[in-house]
């Protein structure tokens, strides 16, 4: 291991840069001010990137052509940006950039991979002296191409434009589990195989991907006095060991940043970022806004985030005053449980958070339950091949979920798996009523019009509706998100989830929900009905979360409530509360294998809803669902209430207020054709037995175990004239004691980001 800079030289050089204190020696944390000084726009100061488009387009490049020489029969620039477009295909050689003028290079295909550029030398690749290892680097009087004559592509110049290209090193694709390496490389050294070298200044990558192994990305300074800025923006960056290096003043905005798998023998480390920046450099290389993930295989905690490339200096030093002192900063990214801390820099000089300028700013790991399929025999939708969610996600469809936009965007991938990790707490309804609100829609009229002295016990009709229903479906269509397919969205801070609006599981199968508060479904257009009841009921729209033919669905560790605008604080219109709630959590239309485990109810009337209608005999033979270990407070009702389902409620603490807002109804509603089976629950509030359960049409139930303030309840004398179940749960969850089970879930219930 090297030596410590000497104390006094370290308060020369960083007495203006310390990092804040860190939560961990090996993972220092700036303060808030600190971090204000490292933004994007800071970093590329007076460069602001735009778009090739609208460029002269100069040249095409198609294949069996040599990027190469088109590049060299461009005639000379005329100092505005130019344009070569490349078809799609893969384009082998090594590329020189350099005395073009401003230029971009854009790829022809959808996506980055349609068009490749590739190469495959590597650092201890022999040559003969004499001849060139790059046409930008030739290295000549070496007998091997070192790390920079490797480059696939070389940037040599100012102002270049890299757009929807893919660029690789394939020297190192053979070796696996450390063995494989072409001659003169190996575990210790001579891999390096470098993707992309930079050596200028405004150099743009947008929708780029690089690919390599050690050293993919050389970001580095055409002179050490000279300018390097680069902007990796959209783009994905992947290799093992050192993979993005250099001096240069890079910034790496909303991409994705992949540790590989596989090259490496058993047991050894990785590492991301290797900065060089000179001491009197403020800015180094700046990740913002992005992932950094791991391919299937990588282990957790067994990559860095980055060590400090000690350029020109020799293992054990010495360093000074002159020494480069690499400046790295991660910041509000998404990090992988592959991460593990800074370590001691290319010449063994320790890693100490008070010399070196590595550090990292309002991050997120994402945990492992990303990726967690639901365990088997754990209910319902473990069964008939299981829950998986978006488990399978490719890393490029694990996504940061910080707004609205993220999720609409993500949610445009359909049926693919996907991994949501949302990393704030998103509106759904920033606009509120009057941005839906149809201008022929007056409330104070609709209630005039339908006040049922006026107008009687007839359901509502005629223009003032119509236009209640057209400002409810523009509300529907902004605030209700539709959730596809193969999905798992999952919480990975606190407090992340979504408020004013609904999750919506329409006809969709393999759906995750997992880790998130989703508070205030509400309802601005809420519809009278006067025969709903004796006296009418105003009726709201919007369930907290809803599944509407949905099946293999798991919920699990969420927080549901009614936010800061509960229906107890409503008005009271025709004499009945004006609802603006439905339910928190509703499975209807043929809804199947759906398991509910470890959630948190709270102050709600309609809670939770399994079968819309007595009516929809469809239902039959689906709605199977178990609920266990939830947690339910002062909610009135609807915990859960069964049409039709074999449902099973096992391990669920519940804690009714009957002297809150909401008051208390009952706990279980056995509805009808259903068979509810009831295992070690537990009731803790002042409720007699005969209120635990309410029978509406039902006849099965059973109760086993269960406890009321700490003592068995004599359900069977309650309800007589209820028959037990018929069937068992096809898998195999024990129910715990209901006195453990209780305890466990206080403890446990809700978001555990």
């Amino acid at each position: 291991m090297g030596r410590l800079l000497p104390a006094c030289l370290c308060a020369a050089l960083f007495a203006a840069d310390a990092l804040a204190a860190a939560p961990s020696q090996d993972r220092p944390q700036l303060s808030e001010a600190e971090t204000a000084l490292h933004t994007r726009a800071a970093y590329l100061g007076d460069w602001t990137p735009g778009s090739a488009a609208g460029a002269p387009v100069v040249a095409e490049v198609r294949p069996g052509q040599a990027v190469q020489q088109v590049l060299d029969a461009l005639p000379p620039s005329t100092g505005t940006l130019r344009v070569v477009r490349l078809y799609p295909g893969t384009y082998r050689g090594p590329l020189c950039l350099r005395g073009l003028g401003p230029i971009a290079l854009v790829g022809l295909g959808a996506t980055p991979e349609a068009v490749r550029l590739v190469d495959g030398r590597y650092a201890a690749q022999p040559k003969a002296p004499e001849a060139p290892a790059q046409p930008c680097v030739p290295a000549l009087g070496s007998a091997t191409h070192g790390t920079a004559g490797s480059a696939t592509v070389v940037v040599a110049q100012d102002e270049v434009h890299l757009h929807r290209l893919s660029i690789a090193n394939d020297a190192m694709d053979g070796a696996r589990a450390g063995q494989g390496y072409p001659p003169g490389a190996g575990e210790t050294g001579g891999a390096q195989a470098v993707a992309l070298l930079t050596r200028g200044d405004r150099i743009h990558l947008s929708e780029v991907a690089l690919w390599g192994h050690q050293d993919t990305f050389y970001a580095d300074r055409g002179r050490p006095d000279a300018p390097a800025r680069v902007l990796v923006e959209r783009s994905t960056l992947a290799g093992d060991v050192d993979f993005v290096f250099g001096a240069a003043t890079l910034v790496i905005d909303d991409s994705l940043i992949l540790s590989r798998a596989g090259r490496r023998a058993p047991g050894e480390r990785g590492i991301g970022l290797a900065p060089s920046t000179a001491p009197q450099q403020a800015q180094g290389f700046l990740v913002t806004n992005s992932r950094w993930l791991a391919e299937p295989g990588v282990a957790p905690g067994s990559v860095h985030l980055g060590r400090a490339w000690d350029a020109g200096v020799p293992k054990g030093g010495p360093w000074t005053a002159t020494s480069p002192n690499g400046r790295a900063l991660v910041r509000d990214s998404l990090l992988g449980a592959h991460l593990s801390g800074w370590t001691a820099s290319t010449a063994r000089r320790p890693f100490d958070p008070s010399v070196n300028r590595l550090a990292e700013f309002g991050n997120a790991t994402l945990p492992a339950a990303a990726f967690e399929s639901l365990p088997e025999g754990q209910g319902w939708a473990s069964v008939a091949g299981g829950t998986r969610g978006g488990s399978a996600a490719r890393p490029e469809h694990v996504l940061a979920i910080r707004t609205r936009a993220d999720l609409d965007a993500a949610l445009r991938l359909g049926d693919t798996p996907k991994v949501l990790a949302v990393m704030a707490r998103i509106d759904l309804d920033p606009q509120g009523a009057e941005a839906y609100r149809d201008p022929d829609f007056d409330p104070a009229a609709y209630e005039r019009a339908y006040d049922p002295a006026v107008w009687g016990r007839r359901p509502p009709s005629g223009p003032l509706e119509e236009a209640r229903l057209r400002s409810s479906k523009r509300q529907a269509a902004a605030t209700v998100v539709r959730l596809p397919s193969n999905t798992t969205l999952i919480g990975v801070v606190p407090g992340a989830g979504f408020a004013n609006g609904s999750l919506m599981l329409d006809r969709v199968q393999q759906v995750i929900v997992r880790h998130l508060h989703l508070s205030d479904a509400y309802d601005h257009f809420p519809q009278w009905d006067p025969l709903d009841g004796a006296l009418g009921e105003w009726n709201s729209e919007y369930d907290t979360l809803s599944l509407r033919g949905a099946r293999h669905v798991w919920v699990d560790h969420c927080r549901f409530d009614d936010g800061t605008r509960p229906d107890a604080q409503e008005r009271t219109v025709f004499g009945r509360l004006q609802q603006r709630h439905d339910g928190l959590l509703d499975v209807t239309l043929q809804s199947d294998l759906v398991t509910v485990s470890w959630n948190h109810f709270e102050a709600h009337s309609k809670t939770t809803l399994i079968g819309g209608s007595d009516k929809l005999t469809s239902d039959a033979g689906h709605l199977r669902v178990t609920l266990h270990h939830n947690r339910w407070v002062g909610v009135a009702e609807r915990t859960p209430r069964v049409r039709f389902g074999q449902v099973h409620v096992l391990n669920n603490l519940y804690e009714p207020r009957p002297d809150s807002a909401y008051g208390y109804a009952y706990s279980i509603g056995i509805g009808f054709a259903s068979s509810v089976l009831s295992e070690a629950n537990a009731w803790e509030g002042p409720v007699p037995a005969t209120k635990l359960l309410r029978v509406l049409k039902g006849e099965r139930f059973t109760d086993r175990g269960s406890l009321l303030n700490g003592q068995p309840p004599d359900l069977a004398a309650a309800f007589p004239n209820l028959a037990p179940v018929t069937w068992s749960p096809p898998y195999a969850l024990a129910p715990e004691p209901a006195a453990t089970a209780a305890q466990r879930v206080r403890e446990g219930a809700g978001p555990r980001p």
